[in-house]
């Protein structure tokens, strides 16, 4: 995979003290390229931010790096070449790169909310297991896996 090598490199997290009682809590996530290295030929180390608002509840950012690798050295030249004269990067890299740092910076998140006492990033089903006999239906509406 080109797109590898998370590091955090830094973490702002707040949850802030008065706000009030919510039914429901809107969580918005974003991903945006701070900067682009060119490391060699080969490679481009990618800075990313990542953040997860909860509105009035609170704020987790992530500071990232990426390292992107691909053998076509052309590929790392246009795309350092259009960083430096746009700053954007081809949507195929961009792609992979906003990709890698939802996936990984999203565990590091949910750690991060459940110390502050925030809800959980994204949706969480823990499995269960229902015990009874064989052919009974259960009292329990819980939808799961069954496991005799």
């Amino acid at each position: 995979m080109p797109a590898k090598g998370f590091q955090i490199i830094g973490i702002e997290a707040k949850r802030h003290r008065k706000s009030g009682p919510q039914k429901q809590v809107r969580i918005d996530h974003n991903t945006n390229i701070v900067s682009v290295r060119k490391v060699n030929d080969k490679e481009l180390i990618v800075e990313a931010r990542y953040t997860v608002s909860y509105g009035l509840l609170g704020i987790v950012q992530l500071d990232c790096e990426v390292t992107y690798t691909e053998e076509k050295s052309d590929s790392i030249k246009r795309a350092d070449e259009r960083w430096q004269k746009e700053h954007k990067l081809p949507d195929n890299i961009a792609e992979m790169i906003h990709n890698r740092v939802l996936g990984q910076g999203s565990f590091e998140v949910l750690n991060i909310a459940k110390k502050l006492n925030l809800p959980p990033p994204f949706k969480i089903e823990i499995p269960q297991i229902k015990i009874g006999k064989k052919g009974e239906a259960s009292k329990n509406n819980n939808s799961g896996p069954e496991v005799a």
